[in-house]
């Protein structure tokens, strides 16, 4: 973009048109209620940024503010001007300006990263996950998950979009969740891949949104022990038990995960996390010469612990 100097001015609203690239296309009701009505009440302190376009303004950022003045009749609104973008400048103002602020839904943010990779890939740049999220401002993990949640079928993108209009408490439905499953088939299919030969990765995927929905998997953290399941191998059990849990996780509506988690790994991983404290335990009280020398509370412990000691190698 040439550099020349920006200014203020003052612009009527009608003579401004949004931004295409702007990725924030969904604005909530009760969001823009409050800054309708803070504009009403003290007007707009802060100017929005724009570029002329011919006759016209284009919005580089401010796009609420704008809408706000549009539906207050306001005749004119503060506005600083800039010299007019490429197409790739004006994506990547967006990106910079915006995201930094407040983050963006990812659904739509996805569709504005992959314009951008377009477009660069066009210049023959890069477009790895790394680059795109350097000239972003994001990070790399938010980039990969971007382009998973673009590869979603039609209908769960569409629901996406439609619960964002909501207010974020009322949102049965995020792209949270998506992340999760995703995540989760990953594993899946990087550590039990026997799996996807019985049932899809698709099968997965809407069993999983499914069960979410009807609460029979309460949480979308859940899906983290889906993963430990599926390496079973690195908690010392086997993965062809862990196989067909998983499998039956996918075709029974009424197994949720605590189930499956239940017949597979749990007691593993507690097994696991015993040792790992024990291990520590030992490790600490080397470093004292007596009993004496420890504080009381921690005797008592240590006494009790001896107790359950004696009574389980006294069984051996």
């Amino acid at each position: 973009m040439a550099k020349t100097t920006a200014k203020l001015v003052q612009i009527p609203p009608d003579n401004i048109k949004r931004n295409p690239d702007n990725p924030r296309i969904i604005f909530r009701e009760h969001e823009m209620q409050e800054l309708l009505d803070s504009i009403h009440e003290v007007g707009i302190r802060v100017p929005i940024t724009v570029y002329e376009d011919r006759q016209h303004y284009v919005l580089i950022d401010g796009e609420r503010r704008w809408r706000c003045a549009t539906q207050l009749n306001l005749p004119e609104m503060p506005a600083i001007v800039h010299p007019k973008p490429t197409k790739l400048e004006n994506l990547l103002m967006m990106f910079n300006i915006h995201n930094v602020r407040v983050a963006w839904d990812l659904l739509p943010m996805a569709f504005k990263l992959r314009e951008i990779r377009d477009l660069i890939a066009k210049e023959g740049q890069p477009t790895n996950h790394k680059r795109l999220a350097t000239i972003t401002g994001l990070s790399a993990p938010t980039v990969k998950r971007a382009f998973e949640i673009l590869d979603l079928p039609t209908r769960y993108r569409e629901l996406l979009l439609e619960e964002a209009k909501k207010p974020k408490e009322k949102q049965e439905v995020t792209a949270d969740l998506f992340v999760e499953i995703l995540k989760s088939r990953n594993v899946i299919e990087k550590y039990l891949p026997e799996v996807f030969e019985t049932v899809t990765p698709q099968n997965y995927l809407d069993s999983m949104v499914a069960k979410y929905r009807a609460k029979t998997i309460p949480s979308v953290t859940a899906f983290r022990s889906v993963s430990k399941i599926a390496r079973a191998k690195r908690a010392g059990e086997s993965p062809e038990n862990a196989e067909p849990v998983i499998v039956r996780l996918v075709r029974d509506r009424g197994f949720t995960v605590e189930d499956a988690y239940d017949q597979t790994v749990r007691r593993a991983y507690e097994y696991r996390d015993l040792t790992t404290r024990a291990e520590k335990l030992a490790s600490e009280i080397k470093h004292y010469k007596s009993i004496r020398d420890m504080p009381e509370a921690l005797r008592e412990v240590l006494r009790e612990l001896r107790t359950e000691l004696n009574r389980l190698f006294g069984r051996e």
